[in-house]
């Protein structure tokens, strides 16, 4: 078993450009973190973690209206072989995740 452990979400290019976005993460279907979030902000996640079973399917998804829209694939993450980042990228908008595994 593993913890992975989320560390920063960075918007380098929000959705929604007449006001800030509400991103939500998402793993193997839960939300495990939503906020809200402005242009070119990085918002401190910890401690916001959750424990699986040799990998686990991770999901950003930005929320407009109460209607959840997925920015970008789905992302494995795995008990090891981790990029120490992920980019989620969608027709202009750009989030990239920090997360650790231990």
């Amino acid at each position: 078993m593993a913890t992975l452990g989320l560390v920063t979400l960075e918007c380098h290019r929000r959705h929604d450009l007449d006001s800030e976005d509400e991103p939500q993460i998402t793993v193997d279907g839960i939300t495990v973190w939503n906020g809200v979030m402005g242009f070119r902000t990085k918002a401190d996640l910890r401690p916001a973690s959750l424990h699986f079973n040799s990998r686990a399917e991770m999901t950003l998804l930005a929320v407009s209206g109460g209607k959840p829209r997925q920015i970008g694939d789905e992302i494995t993450i795995r008990e090891n072989g981790n990029p120490a980042s992920v980019s989620f990228k969608a027709s202009g908008t750009w989030y990239e995740l920090h997360f650790e595994v231990s």
